[in-house]
């Protein structure tokens, strides 16, 4: 950044904390994607990053592209032009030299260029070789896959700045979880999702400066699925019953074994739909961590039972709560040695019990976390609905462990 930027107060943007998060990992992270509810101040805080990106970075080049033109001139002119940003008129600010209404340009003082426009279709977002992209509300744009292809070819860095710099930035509502939706592929699939991505997730109601009246009336009328989307800023089905699952906040890439006190093992049967073994530990406040899974179908009982005894020997002894329906197979794990007991708890109780765990405590903790490798149980956790009897086979070895109680009292300690 050059003295003269340094000699002006050209920003009035103070992010809340959720927000703040997401500036931090400025030039750490290629390809960051914000998930807030509506009103949470999405893009405002992209709009600032790419600002502050070009600013400290003399002779880059970045875009911002809304679904459309028509949200251009209603979403983006205005924040570009609100008081916490350029101000109005925009050409007024002292770091802007030039700003040219009809080629949607604006040039700063130490050469930098930003370009905005529509994404109606996917070659609109063609041309030179940019430093950074923000793509806001990017659940609008019409063919978001085809688009950001586009901009991902474009990501090769301008050529002139100091360092390399390239980097994308994603602000956007979740839209309904369905089968290939890119914005959920590339960013929070566990067997899709780019390496180099991160989500940064905020509620709504995480905004301190949106009206009070306003949060009330959005929570009297929004529900279901249509909750977590706007009001949490979390992928959901169309459908309602699904988990309240935010990977940024119940996904674990290292968990610490010292810190678990007990260990269950939870064990769907299945043959044409997938058998499921989950092996899940408890600490001292019996939070609950996700820890390994097996996730296959037509599996034989003998590849099963090593199987288990296999994930018993990685993660320590412990009970085997299993399908209740199977009691034949319950019998052979028994025999082969496995401490295994039918399931004897309702369905209702146990997706009650799991699903109270996502919620964060007063100690800003949820009561279960999942390693990051446990990508089945991820996506049924995604997908789940109580409702409809499938993509259930994770969750239900998982409630089997939960549930589970053992004749003459208690749960196995870890034995390594």
């Amino acid at each position: 950044m050059s003295q003269q930027l340094e000699q002006h107060c050209y920003l009035r943007y103070y992010p809340f904390p959720k927000q703040q998060a997401f500036h931090n990992d400025r030039y750490k992270i290629r390809h960051r994607a914000v998930f807030s509810g509506v009103g949470g101040g999405k893009t405002l805080c992209g709009c600032f990053e790419l600002l502050s990106i070009l600013v400290e970075n003399p002779h880059s080049i970045g875009y911002i592209f809304e679904p459309t033109y028509k949200m251009v001139r209603r979403i983006l002119i205005p924040t570009l032009e609100s008081k916490w940003l350029l101000g109005h008129p925009i050409e007024d600010n002292p770091i802007v030299t030039d700003y040219r209404h009809g080629d949607n340009c604006i040039e700063f003082i130490d050469d930098q260029t930003l370009w905005f426009g529509g994404l109606e279709e996917p070659e609109f977002a063609e041309g030179t070789n940019v430093d950074v992209v923000l793509l806001d509300e990017a659940q609008y744009v019409k063919k978001f896959a085809e688009s950001q292809d586009v901009v991902l070819r474009r990501l090769r860095g301008s050529g002139k700045t100091h360092t390399d710099i390239a980097s994308s930035i994603v602000t956007t509502t979740p839209p309904p979880l369905i089968p290939d939706c890119r914005l959920y592929d590339f960013y929070e699939n566990p067997n899709k999702r780019n390496p180099g991505s991160k989500v940064y997730r905020w509620s709504m109601l995480d905004n301190p400066f949106l009206p009070e009246k306003y949060k009330q009336e959005i929570l009297a009328t929004h529900h279901g699925s249509l909750a977590k989307r706007f009001i949490d800023g979390l992928f959901a089905p169309a459908g309602i019953g699904s988990f309240d699952y935010d990977s940024t906040i119940h996904e674990l890439r290292d968990i610490q074994r010292d810190k678990l006190q007990s260990i269950l093992y939870g064990v769907d049967f299945g043959w044409t739909n997938p058998s499921a073994i989950v092996a899940i530990g408890f600490d001292y406040d019996n939070r609950a961590y996700v820890l390994d899974e097996f996730y296959q179908n037509r599996v034989q009982q003998e590849t099963l039972i090593q199987e288990a005894k296999e994930m018993q020997t990685r993660w320590g002894k412990g009970a085997f709560f299993c399908d209740r329906s199977e009691p034949q197979m319950i019998d052979v794990f028994q025999k082969a040695g496995l401490d295994a007991y039918p399931d004897q708890s309702k369905r209702e109780d146990g997706v009650h019990a799991l699903g109270s765990r996502f919620v964060v405590q007063g100690d800003g903790r949820p009561r279960i976390y999942v390693n990051s490798h446990c990508v089945n149980w991820i996506h049924e956790v995604m997908v789940y609905d109580e409702n409809v009897k499938e993509n259930d086979h994770a969750i239900d070895a998982t409630r089997y462990a939960l549930m589970g109680t053992r004749k003459g009292g208690g749960v196995k300690f870890i034995n390594w």
